[in-house]
């Protein structure tokens, strides 16, 4: 049988886009990320998210190119695989100086043990990055229920 494919609408939610971020480093990004996460009340341990995805893009950055970054650890005390979006107001420097500045960052938090649907997940963002006008447009949202639509509108496109 053919295997499904993965789609992020289950895990989107207007709550968890945070536009207008304002940060002047990767540092100030992450930490945003992580009080956000905290307020939304996915996460219970902010200092610990911020460490997990600091910690990440120390050892390998995630700023993928294209104005977009995908910031992700394994979060242990999570129940399920957790996804953020995060527009920036301006774009921010993120990955070292040879990359774009960021403006629009994905963030996948996942619970220990649950690595395959981890790597299918970030596998989907990274195909969703790839169609065309998608960061334009957005980027372009002012507020979650209109990024949550862009999103599910691109990732129904894709097979």
């Amino acid at each position: 049988p053919r295997q499904s494919v993965m789609r992020l609408n289950e895990y989107l939610r207007a709550d968890l886009v945070l536009t207008g971020l304002d940060a002047g480093d990767r540092e100030g990004v992450i930490e945003a990320l992580a009080e956000h996460l905290t307020g939304s009340g996915v996460v219970a341990d902010r200092r610990g998210a911020a460490r997990a995805l600091l910690t990440r893009e120390k050892s390998h950055t995630t700023a993928m190119g294209h104005g977009m970054a995908l910031p992700h650890a394994t979060l242990p005390g999570l129940d399920r695989a957790v996804l953020m979006v995060a527009l920036a107001a301006r774009p921010i420097q993120f990955g070292p100086e040879d990359t774009d500045p960021v403006r629009i960052f994905f963030v996948l938090l996942s619970p220990p043990g649950r690595e395959g649907e981890h790597i299918k997940l970030l596998a989907r963002i990274c195909r969703l990055v790839r169609h065309p006008g998608f960061v334009d447009e957005l980027t372009a949202a002012t507020d979650g229920v209109e990024a949550v639509t862009v999103i599910r509108r691109v990732d129904e496109q894709h097979v």
